[in-house]
C-alpha cells in the first residue's frame, strides 16, 4: 500500500510541477517554497494560538531584561532565569502541536523535491556503478547485465558474498531513458537509467518489496514478484542548483526562500510563530 501511494504522488507531482518542465530548476523551488509558506500558516493560523504566543515571547525577553537590569540582585537573577526557562518550554509547546501538522506532509515533499532536484542524470561516458543485491547466498548464482545502446558493461561482475551483492560497472551511452536488465535465476528484472535530458524525477535504487525504504525511493514500482533480487541500485551524481551566479544544495535554496516567504507574510495571516 506504501509504494501505491508513493507512487501516486510522483504521479501528482509531476503533474503539478509540468507547466515549469520547461524553466531553470530554481522556479520549480520556487514554486514549491511559496506552497510549502502558504500551507505551514494555514496550518499554524488553524492550530496554533498566536496570542497565547505573542505573550510567550513577551515573558521571555522580560526575563532576560530583568537578568540584566537586576545583576546585583542574586534572588532577582535566580527568579528571572527560571522562569525564563519556563517560558521558553512553554514557547515550544505551543509550536509543538502545528510542527507536528506540517513535518510528516513536509517529509514527503522533500523527497519528491530530493529526486527532481537533488540528483542529475548520468552524461555520457561517465560511470555508472550498479548492486544487486539478493534474498540469500550468492554462491554459485549466474547474474548478467543486458546490453544495450545506452550503456556498455567495463567491468566483469563483482561478487560480494558478505553483502549478498553482485556490482557491475557499466559507462554510460546513447541518451535517453533506459531500463537495465538485471538476470539472476532465470528472472530478469529492471531498473531506469537516465541519461542526459533535463530536470526528471530520478531513483536511485528499485526494492522488491513495500517498505519504510520505499518512502525515500518512491520513483519507481516495486520489482516483480518472485524475484531472488531484493533490489538493484545505481547512484546519480549530485545536482546544484544555480541563481544568479549562486550555486547551492536545493534544500538552502528552499529553506532560505520558504522562511523569506512565510515571514512576509505571516502578519496578513494573523499568525504568530
Amino acid at each position: 500500500m506504501i509504494h501505491k501511494l508513493n507512487y501516486l504522488a510522483t504521479r501528482a507531482c509531476d503533474l503539478l510541477l509540468a507547466p515549469l518542465a520547461g524553466l531553470p530548476p530554481f522556479w520549480g523551488i520556487l514554486f514549491l517554497s511559496v506552497l510549502t509558506s502558504l500551507f505551514v500558516l494555514v496550518i499554524y493560523r488553524w492550530i496554533s494560538s498566536p496570542g497565547k504566543v505573542r505573550e510567550t515571547k513577551n515573558q521571555i525577553k522580560a526575563n532576560i531584561l530583568a537578568i540584566r537590569l537586576y545583576r546585583d540582585f542574586w534572588k532577582a537573577i535566580v527568579s528571572s532565569f527560571f522562569k525564563s526557562l519556563y517560558y521558553t518550554g512553554k514557547y515550544f509547546v505551543l509550536n509543538l502541536a502545528p510542527l507536528l501538522a506540517v513535518l510528516p506532509l513536509l517529509f514527503l515533499l522533500f523527497v519528491q523535491m530530493d529526486v527532481r532536484y537533488g540528483m542529475r542524470p548520468f552524461r555520457p561516458g561517465e560511470s555508472i556503478a550498479v548492486k544487486a543485491r539478493f534474498a540469500g547466498d550468492i554462491a554459485g548464482i549466474d547474474a548478467a547485465v543486458g546490453a544495450s545502446p545506452h550503456y556498455r558493461a567495463v567491468m566483469n561482475p563483482v561478487f560480494v558474498d558478505a553483502l549478498r551483492e553482485v556490482n557491475w560497472k557499466l559507462q554510460a551511452g546513447t541518451p535517453g531513458t533506459a531500463s537495465i536488465a538485471v538476470t539472476a535465476g532465470g528472472v530478469t528484472v529492471n531498473k531506469n537509467l537516465v541519461i542526459g535530458g533535463n530536470l526528471t524525477a530520478l531513483s536511485n535504487r528499485k526494492l522488491a518489496a513495500s517498505s519504510l525504504e520505499h518512502f525515500i525511493y518512491p520513483v519507481e514500482r516495486l520489482l516483480q514478484a518472485p524475484a531472488p533480487i531484493r533490489s538493484v541500485a545505481i547512484q546519480y551524481p549530485a545536482r546544484s542548483i544555480s541563481f544568479l551566479g549562486l550555486r547551492t544544495h536545493w534544500l538552502v535554496w528552499y529553506l532560505l526562500l520558504t522562511f523569506a516567504i512565510a515571514l512576509a507574510l505571516k502578519n496578513r495571516f494573523g499568525v504568530e510563530f
